[in-house]
């Protein structure tokens, strides 16, 4: 019996060092008014269905695994012409070595909240710090115009207040892009980032402030010179989703540059139509946990552009999200 117990105990101890989690999200955008065409511009105006798979596995007591499997479904008419996309999108690393923590491989990457870029890249990073932490990081922006990026954060926290400073450099613009920031970029050309946040949390609700600045080499014909800006939100509680009934809202003020969004976070605000000329609106929204791991949230998004003539977009934005 002692046999047989250390054996099980051995078999549980293995079982532990993989994972298997997912999300599943229902999004449903669709434009109240404004001068793009609605068949432009994202997931905007459609159905989607997205699911994730994420695979985590334990390598030892300091390094773990992560892969995610992508599933896009998009229900664009009501003839049952659906396009559906599976890939294996993302796979990394993190773990220690002494006092650095290191990522590596192919994950998420965000730059002043998600307000520059916030999505997938090809990169490593390594980070050291408890009072004031200090992340460089070089990669690959994948999918948004750029050769390749490096970089390098420093942030630290005074009680409720949060400061952090980044600077950035995108290399070399590729001609191939026209659906991203690097549209205000000339071919082979780079991009100076420099990103400056604020936040401050006062009870339930929390503050946060960016200023961006990017100093471009050299513009592309019809891009706007007006390449810095900021963000401003404001944000009281919050959806938690173990916790049906809880509930949140929120509200940004948008006034960037050209260049100053590469992968912009914002849902489904089509700030992409707007990249050569840079866009200034606001968003606000809400969201609910309806039952256990399961969150409705609602956007409304109203953009501009800031260069040339006047063109706008109206979004309403609408997502349910699963998680198991």
């Amino acid at each position: 019996l002692d046999t047989l117990g250390v054996r099980v105990a051995k078999l549980e101890k293995k079982a532990d060092n993989v994972r298997i989690t997912g999300v599943l999200r229902y999004d449903y955008g669709d434009r109240t008014g404004g001068t793009i065409d609605k068949t432009k511009g994202g997931s905007i105006a459609t159905h989607r269905w997205r699911s994730r798979i994420y695979v985590n596995g334990q390598i030892n007591d300091d390094w773990s695994y992560t892969g995610r499997i992508q599933a896009d479904q998009l229900i664009n008419d009501n003839e049952g012409n659906e396009g559906s996309k599976t890939k294996f999108d993302q796979a990394s690393v993190a773990g220690k070595i002494g006092g650095v923590k290191i990522i590596a491989g192919k994950t998420d990457f965000a730059i002043a909240g998600g307000n520059v870029y916030d999505d997938t890249a090809e990169f490593i990073s390594a980070s050291y710090g408890k009072e004031v932490k200090v992340t460089a990081h070089v990669g690959k922006p994948l999918g948004y115009g750029y050769e390749k990026f490096y970089g390098i954060n420093a942030s630290t926290k005074f009680g409720g207040l949060s400061v952090e400073a980044e600077y950035d450099k995108f290399e070399n613009a590729l001609a191939s892009a026209d659906n991203s920031a690097v549209a205000a970029t000339a071919e082979g050309e780079n991009m100076d980032l420099l990103t400056i946040g604020l936040g401050y949390q006062i009870g339930d609700v929390k503050l946060q402030g960016y200023y961006i600045d990017a100093d471009i080499d050299e513009l592309k014909a019809g891009a706007s010179d007006d390449n810095d800006g900021y963000v401003i939100g404001a944000k009281y509680k919050g959806a938690n989703r173990n916790q049906p009934g809880t509930w949140g809202v929120w509200a940004n003020y948008y006034d960037q540059g050209a260049g100053t969004a590469i992968a912009h976070t914002m849902y489904a605000g089509d700030w992409s139509a707007f990249n050569q000329e840079g866009f200034k609106g606001y968003n606000i929204g809400a969201d609910i946990t309806l039952a256990k791991r399961v969150v409705y949230s609602l956007n409304y998004y109203d953009l501009e552009n800031k260069d040339g003539a006047k063109k706008d977009v109206k979004v309403i934005w609408n997502r349910v999200e699963f998680r198991f």
